[in-house]
């Protein structure tokens, strides 16, 4: 699907360029002010943390100036807003929280700093601030290149917190990161997607200007909310805004999964702040990216309404007191692992998405849940992320499916799977791992992710052109329908994830008893995937001399749990 401002150019051959003579010359100011009085307050609080009075002290330089003859004829629809007022360091406990601190205690001088991962941030800043603070002692050794190149002398304040949590040197969990590329988000939206001239996306390769230091992870820390009623006279008027916003986003979206697919690009974005607050319009509807909201819940969350509707978001959270901290949580974690990572297949972003997922921790949420259909929670995805986790997935080496043999995997493990490369038929001969558990031993958890990337098409004729199209038809589309289904020794079905919504599926099981489990992997069509998993075992304690005296002499039994699920998630017990 066109976008409908594109569709109108192309007819003609005429793309809108700034150096036309007949382009809309107006510039509309932005101001911030309404947005921020919306900021809710972290949870358990009746008061935001920063007052709105406070924050707009963030915007003493020019407040955000939107080119309209850009704009108007893309992006008139919506307005970019940071995620929070004000981003400062972030709580030293995040570092525990996500399991990082016991990863580095494990390692000590080992642990990965993310040294050689190259990285950018896209910020909602004016078109002559958004760069954070290159004075910072945060960022000393670092190269921060302007890619946007409009710059001024002042910095972004919001960007430099971001940047603090995402690469910063001692703020972050990837300290060593030294190269970033710095962009604007309307340009990175108009230009840097090829939005305004109907070009592909420039390239998200490298992040130095030697294009020698490979760009794996892209930050978003901003929103865009879908247009409100009370900015427009009618009914009418507001109806055509809200399926301008629509076209858009889809425009967008479509240019993100193409970007995330050729360039191999990890992009974390942040969904909105405040429980109540609308899902973003541009970006989260993407399928490639990877949403981020917060461990309190206090973050828009729902499901898409076109695109692909009913895709619930966010995919996983952290521990920041807003998303815009949230976000570089999980970017910062990526880019550490990257160095891991670095030269093996879990290089790519389906196995980097895997991961992390697969990595994320439950414990925190008594509440949460997943169904058969549904691979993640309504309001917290997959759960917070875990650097320790996703660590020890990344760390061991690569471990390869197979289609006819079940292959046995260790505790912690990932595979890459390029169909290109092989003669596989995932309806018919679906790849296989096998997961045991001795006798006298239970497996606590286990937690398996599948991610694939949505192949949006180019049905350009001129080479360098972008036309985005995606077909959603079943068995034959953009879009693959893989599948995870889990069986026991006998062949019984204990679990399964079969959306057909997602280009991801995910199985979380507790207390398995011992035996052995045949995982499987099909799907409707070839694609590359990547698979991650972990699970943990434990020893079954032997019952003490009291405890089998009161069952002998009472006739009493306390059967073990053995295959216990959170609320709401599909429970079988084998025989």
């Amino acid at each position: 699907m066109e976008s409908r401002l594109f569709q109108m150019d192309r007819r003609s051959n005429r793309y809108w360029n700034a150096k036309q003579p007949d382009r809309l010359q107006i510039l509309k100011f932005v101001d911030f002010a309404p947005a921020l009085n919306r900021i809710e307050a972290p949870s358990g609080s009746d008061k935001p943390t920063r007052s709105p009075a406070s924050c707009s002290t963030s915007f003493q330089q020019p407040p955000l100036f939107i080119d309209q003859s850009i704009l108007m004829k893309q992006f008139s629809t919506f307005f970019l807003l940071i995620l929070s007022c004000f981003v400062g360091f972030a709580s030293a406990d995040w570092k525990d929280d996500i399991g990082f601190t016991r990863l580095q205690t494990e390692l000590g001088a080992s642990t990965p700093t993310g040294d050689g991962v190259g990285v950018s941030q896209v910020e909602a800043g004016s078109n002559t601030n958004y760069m954070p603070d290159t004075t910072s002692g945060q960022f000393t050794g670092k190269a921060l290149v302007d890619a946007t190149g409009t710059q001024g002398a002042s910095s972004f304040s919001h960007a430099t917190g971001v940047a603090n949590v995402f690469f910063g040197n001692t703020a972050s969990i990837a300290p060593d990161v030294s190269s970033i590329r710095s962009y604007q988000a309307i340009d990175w939206l108009n230009n840097q997607l090829g939005s305004t001239t109907g070009t592909e996306p420039v390239s998200h390769t490298f992040s130095d200007l030697a294009e020698t230091i490979p760009l794996k992870v892209q930050n978003h820390s901003w929103v865009s909310r879908p247009p409100a009623r009370d900015d427009y006279d009618s009914d009418a008027e507001y109806d055509e805004a809200v399926l301008n916003a629509i076209s858009d986003s889809t425009f967008i979206s479509e240019r993100v999964d193409f970007l995330v697919n050729r360039d191999d690009l990890l992009v974390v974005g942040g969904t909105d702040n405040g429980s109540s607050s609308p899902l973003p319009y541009l970006l989260a509807p993407s399928y490639n990216s990877l949403i981020v909201g917060r461990t309190d819940g206090s973050h828009a969350a729902g499901t898409t309404s076109f695109y692909g509707s009913e895709r619930y978001l966010p995919h996983i959270v952290a521990s920041g007191g807003v998303t815009s901290t949230a976000t570089p949580m999980v970017a910062s974690t990526a880019a550490m692992l990257y160095e891991v990572a670095d030269g093996s297949n879990a290089d790519h972003v389906e196995t980097m998405r895997a991961v992390l997922m697969a990595g994320a921790t439950k414990e925190e949420f008594v509440t949460w849940d997943r169904t058969t259909t549904r691979p993640l929670d309504e309001r917290y995805g997959v759960g917070e992320v875990n650097a320790y986790n996703s660590y020890q997935i990344i760390a061991t080496d690569e471990t390869d499916g197979s289609s006819t043999t079940p292959t046995l995997v260790g505790e912690y493990g990932y595979d890459f799977v390029e169909t290109g490369d092989q003669s596989i038929d995932f309806d018919t001969n679906p790849m296989q791992y096998q997961f045991d558990v001795e006798s006298g031993f239970e497996m606590d958890e286990l937690s398996i992710f599948l991610s694939w990337n949505i192949n949006v098409q180019n049905t350009a004729v001129n080479p360098g052109d972008l036309n985005t199209q995606v077909d959603f038809t079943p068995g034959t589309g953009d879009l693959a329908n893989l599948d995870m289904k889990l069986f026991d020794a006998s062949n019984m079905l204990i679990d399964e994830s079969v959306s057909t919504l997602y280009n991801f599926e995910h199985l979380y099981l507790t207390d398995l008893v011992a035996g052995s489990y045949r995982l499987e992997v099909s799907g409707d069509q070839l694609v590359d995937y990547g698979l991650a998993w972990r699970y943990s075992i434990s020893a079954i304690p032997e019952p003490n001399s009291f405890t089998a005296l009161a069952v002998i002499g009472c006739g009493l039994s306390f059967p073990r749990r053995r295959h216990s699920s959170v609320r709401g998630r599909q429970t079988r017990r084998n025989p």
